[in-house]
C-alpha cells in the first residue's frame, strides 16, 4: 500500500500555509488552548486554509514550448507555476481575507 502524501511537496509558500494552517486547525479542534480562545484560532486557521487553497488554484502549472529557431535548433521547453487568476481562486482568497478581517474586527471592538 502506497502513501498518498508521498508526492506532496511543500515547495511554494501557499502550500506551506496550507500545511501550517491545517495543523493549527487540528490542534485547536482537539486541545484546549490557553490564553486564546479555540474559536479564534479555528477561524484564523480556516481563513489561512482558504487563502492557501485560493493561491494554489491561482498558480497552475504552465508549460511553454518554443519551436526550433536559429538560436535554438532543438527548440525550448519551459514550465513553471505562473500566477493566473481564476474566479474560484480569487473568491477563495477574498473569503479568507474577509474571514480574517472579520475575526480581527471581532477581537478589537
Amino acid at each position: 500500500m502506497s502513501n498518498p502524501l508521498q508526492n506532496l511537496k511543500i515547495d511554494y509558500w501557499y502550500k506551506a500555509i496550507l500545511v501550517i494552517a491545517t495543523a493549527t486547525l487540528l490542534l485547536a479542534l482537539t486541545v484546549e488552548l490557553k490564553s486564546v480562545e479555540n474559536s479564534v484560532v479555528q477561524l484564523f486557521s480556516i481563513a489561512a486554509i482558504l487563502i492557501g487553497c485560493g493561491e494554489w488554484v491561482n498558480h497552475p502549472l504552465k508549460t511553454v514550448i518554443y519551436p526550433p529557431s536559429a538560436q535554438f535548433p532543438a527548440g525550448l521547453q519551459g514550465e513553471g507555476y505562473v500566477r493566473s487568476n481564476s474566479f474560484i481562486g480569487v473568491v477563495l482568497v477574498i473569503l479568507g481575507i474577509g474571514l480574517a478581517g472579520y475575526q480581527i474586527w471581532q477581537l478589537f471592538p
